[in-house]
């Protein structure tokens, strides 16, 4: 449902679904995201082999792993790609969520810590426009949710790959690129928290609730 033809308020009402249909399972999207997985390694993607819409040109995958730029409250996070036809992929941004499922924020990486292939944020616009991953199975409610999420925050996602670019442009008047971007010391480069009951608020025209409300 979640395309370029989508409003708002359609991506929102999909998210509200998705989440509502995994809560009446006793599930929140990080352990939908887990897909039943009997055990939970840190690092390993899940599902193994990543999620792969080559219609869509979307992919993602979802894991678990300690790093002292991680919030708090993280359970895991997400990170989402376009996938080009010969098989190049390109991150569009790392979204963490907490044991409940709920999202936390959204982030973008340096080029070595998905192996990507590396897109200015220009080059990412339309690919944000058009993430909208479908997939069969116990994935298929978490791809629909990722797809709403990403098309109802599109322009702050544009902003925060524009704020990425900003941060690496500051380091290569200084440093070899290849340098730069195989640096372990920076990882995570730019970062949103995330507010989602007030997004989903705005977006439904009503307040969000306040301290005290019933």
């Amino acid at each position: 449902m979640t395309s370029a033809r989508a409003t708002p308020a359609d991506a929102a009402a999909e998210l509200v679904a998705v989440q509502f249909a995994l809560a009446r399972r006793g599930l929140g999207l990080a352990q939908a995201a887990l897909a039943g997985a009997g055990r939970v390694e840190s690092l390993r993607h899940y599902p193994r082999g990543d999620v792969i819409d080559a219609d869509n040109r979307s992919q993602f995958y979802y894991h678990l792993h300690g790093s002292s730029r991680c919030p708090a409250a993280e359970h895991g996070h997400f990170h989402l790609f376009t996938r080009r036809p010969d098989g190049r992929f390109s991150h569009l941004a790392g979204l963490s969520l907490d044991d409940r499922g709920w999202p936390l924020r959204w982030f973008t990486t340096n080029r070595w810590v998905t192996g990507e292939t590396w897109q200015w944020a220009p080059a990412l616009s339309a690919d944000i426009d058009r993430f909208a991953p479908r997939t069969t199975g116990r994935l298929a409610p978490v791809a629909r949710w990722l797809g709403a999420m990403v098309w109802i925050h599109r322009r702050g996602l544009k902003a925060l790959l524009r704020r990425r670019d900003a941060v690496v442009a500051r380091h290569l008047l200084r440093r070899d690129a290849d340098d730069f971007f195989e640096d372990r010391r920076h990882d995570v480069l730019t970062e949103q928290r995330i507010d989602l009951a007030d997004t989903l608020s705005r977006l439904a025209g009503t307040p969000p609730p306040t301290p005290g409300d019933n």
